[in-house]
């Protein structure tokens, strides 16, 4: 992901619940998270980043919101998302590559798929539809108007925290074309090969790390890894300080992965997560696992 100069939000089912309030003169009332709104307004500011709204209703309720947020690209009544967006970036003489996009149905997957494919960021939340799920960089652990909006600009603030988008691109790129020698990456990021015998998800441990981003790269053999929601969840042990390691109990899965020969994935800091899980049967399989120190 390059660096992101503007965040685009769908808004039925992504800023709200997806619940539209209708009277006989029409709609009457929409809920928005007051969390998100601090998000919008005090913190992508100060990354730099414009808020984009596209939306395919047409809302009075929701113009007076983006007043109150100071957003001032407000597009409603979109029946092509991906045509309104291409227009607007033209006008900034920007590419869809410094774009991250949250949606969460179906009028959004052809924005999602075009900006993926050009190197920006896709999110979501955590009750999107399936195909949005599988598409997204990033799903949230909360729902659409409680919060979800507020958790993708966090993890936006996180990776561009030391430099961390340009780190592990530069890292996920070196891997892909076998820089990597000694347990050392070029910048000085460790990693490990690791060899072991998939086994039943039940047997598998949820663990998250709070100061590293784990890039693992799949070397032979198939396995399953499974994302969970970050919140709601009950702690299974105490915290390793040396290992980086903290423990859960089971939760809810937001992303399920299959990885394969060749096939990279990238888990961010306090993202719960659970690997080695077998796909179909028990196998060997052997990983490169590299650990990119967020603190450094």
């Amino acid at each position: 992901m390059g660096k992101i100069k503007y965040f685009v939000m769908d808004v039925d089912g992504t800023l709200t619940d997806g619940k539209i309030y209708m009277g006989q003169d029409g709609e009457m009332a929409k809920a928005f998270s007051i969390k998100d709104g601090a998000g919008i307004s005090l913190i992508l500011p100060k990354m730099g980043v414009i808020p984009i709204i596209i939306t395919a209703r047409a809302s009075g309720i929701l113009r007076n919101r983006c007043i109150e947020l100071g957003i001032t690209e407000l597009h409603q009544g979109s029946k092509d998302k991906l045509k309104t967006l291409k227009g607007i970036l033209e006008r900034y003489g920007a590419e869809l590559s410094s774009v991250a996009y949250a949606g969460d149905d179906l009028p959004d997957i052809p924005c999602m798929e075009a900006i993926k494919r050009a190197g920006g960021s896709v999110l979501c939340p955590a009750d999107a539809i399936p195909e949005i799920k599988i598409l997204a960089d990033y799903v949230s652990g909360y729902e659409a108007g409680k919060g979800a909006i507020r958790d993708c600009i966090n993890y936006l603030a996180q990776r561009r925290k030391n430099n961390i988008e340009l780190r592990v691109q530069q890292a996920v790129n070196w891997i892909l074309s076998g820089e990597y020698v000694d347990g050392i990456l070029p910048d000085g990021s460790e990693y490990s090969i690791q060899k072991y015998t998939t086994k039943a998800e039940a047997n598998c441990v949820l663990e998250s790390h709070r100061r590293h981003i784990v890039i693992q790269y799949m070397l032979e053999g198939n396995e399953e890894l499974k994302l969970y929601a970050s919140h709601g969840l009950t702690s299974a042990g105490v915290y390793h300080n040396e290992k980086d390691a903290e423990f859960w109990q089971s939760g809810v899965v937001v992303a399920h992965n299959v990885l394969m020969p060749g096939s990279v994935i990238v888990v961010y800091a306090n993202q719960p997560h659970k690997d080695a899980i077998m796909h179909v049967k028990p196998e060997q399989v052997r990983k490169l696992v590299c650990k990119i120190d967020t603190d450094a």
